[in-house]
């Protein structure tokens, strides 16, 4: 039964995985994590400042950084977005390197694209002042931040699609001399599949404007933002998501990197926002977030395996099962599972796989209901996937010690639950190792 389970579910994984619009959107925000987590140093600076020294002399050096990295994150997820599709195309169409289509020129054409899709005019609330000021000629850092994340995906997939199909017609290229450097050819053959897609998206939104008297912001907010962001921010939407990446890892697929386009844009806008509130010393409002799902979900790595180490180390009487777990377990301290997903392995073993899946889901059930209470604090800060277990949630909820306490209690339970599996395991490969012998 497993292996037929096993057999429907690979071919649909390895498929997403390989989808070049999934593909390129994952390593983008790949590419951003540096940018990413520099600014979060500097907020947990703050945070830790806060805390601990009670100054705030830390927070316009975190408004500095912020404003050049997730403050600029959408025009970067734009650029490589595009960038990375774009390398696909070329890989798979070596001939549309000769059409003036190249990697750089759908990232410019991206940015470009995201930038027109956002409003010019925007209403500014000044203190003294009861009515909010229009003000023209400005754009609005929340659309270059992670909150215009929709934005700049949606102009670098299809932007670089309808780009695509434009340089592959030859009739749109513009013939040149033969003494032109072939860079200048290029960008002459390029431009007028960029004039043509750059009139579409700005006959679109002058459409919208003019019909309805609407932009793309507010139909995007309306029609996808808020549902998919309820959704993947909401309790069901944290497990469903943790359930099915599980799912996927016990059969040795990678589920993370599947799922990171669904739901890596509603959580870093749900990180930003906890991060602005909490240099602004506002309440912190969103509860699920990509490192919130880590510290609880992934305690030791996909699984939750630290707690199968630990476990093995405290019942097994297997000698090999001792042996697998003392090399997995310094990678598992710092959250890398594969030594014992596929060393034990826990991969296709129809009774470590059934904790493997359980395991988080009930971790991240307690966490929400234990922040939600505020009995824990709520995440304010990036941290490196890398961070150990305990000190991974201290830094992420800058500095709370009732979260490092939970992330610990949690492995505890964790290491609770998997003790009976390991028990059957020495029960179930000893009567195997038995019948061998026979």
């Amino acid at each position: 039964m497993l292996d037929k389970l096993a057999n429907k579910l690979l071919p649909i994984a390895t498929k997403l995985a390989q989808q070049r619009h999934l593909s390129a959107v994952k390593d983008s925000f790949i590419i951003s994590m540096p940018l990413i987590m520099a600014a979060s140093l500097f907020v947990l600076l703050n945070a830790l400042g806060a805390n601990f020294f009670h100054t705030d002399i830390f927070s316009g050096i975190a408004t500095i950084a912020n404003q050049g990295t997730l403050g600029v994150l959408s025009i970067l997820i734009a650029f490589t977005t595009a960038n990375n599709l774009a390398e696909y195309y070329l890989r798979v169409k070596p001939e549309l390197a000769q059409s003036g289509f190249t990697k750089i020129h759908a990232g410019g054409l991206a940015v470009a694209l995201m930038f027109i899709l956002m409003p010019v005019t925007q209403s500014v609330v000044v203190d003294g002042i009861k009515d909010p000021i229009i003000i023209s000629g400005m754009f609005a850092q929340e659309l270059t931040s992670s909150s215009g994340l929709i934005y700049s995906l949606l102009t670098a997939l299809i932007g670089t699609e309808i780009f695509v199909k434009l340089a592959s017609i030859r009739c749109l290229r513009i013939k040149m001399p033969d003494n032109v450097p072939p860079a200048i050819e290029k960008s002459f053959n390029a431009l007028i599949p960029e004039l043509i897609t750059i009139t579409i998206f700005t006959l679109l939104v002058f459409g919208l404007d003019f019909v309805w008297g609407v932009t793309v912001p507010d139909i995007i907010t309306a029609v996808i933002s808020k549902p998919l962001s309820r959704f993947v921010l909401s309790s069901p939407g944290l497990i469903f998501l943790q359930f099915i990446s599980d799912l996927l890892w016990v059969f040795g697929i990678h589920g993370a990197p599947i799922l990171s386009p669904i739901r890596t844009a509603p959580m870093l806008e749900a990180l930003t926002e906890n991060i602005a509130a909490s240099g602004a010393g506002n309440s912190i409002p969103n509860i699920v977030t990509e490192p919130f799902m880590n510290m609880y979900g992934l305690i030791g790595g996909g699984g939750c395996v630290l707690a199968l180490i630990i476990a093995i180390f405290i019942v097994s009487k297997r000698q090999d099962h001792k042996t697998v777990a003392k090399l997995g377990l310094v990678p598992s301290l710092f959250n890398i599972s594969e030594p014992i997903m596929f060393g034990l392995p826990v991969v296709m073993n129809p009774i470590f796989m059934i904790p493997a899946i359980i395991v988080p889901s009930i971790n991240l059930i307690i966490a929400y209901i234990m922040t939600n209470m505020n009995l824990v604090g709520r995440v304010v800060a990036q941290v490196p996937w890398i961070t150990p277990p305990g000190f991974y949630a201290f830094f992420a909820t800058g500095g709370d010690f009732m979260a490092a306490i939970l992330s610990l209690v949690l492995l505890a339970l964790d290491v609770i639950i998997y003790v009976p599996f390991v028990k059957v395991s020495n029960k179930v490969e000893q009567s195997l190792d038995n019948q061998d012998n026979k």
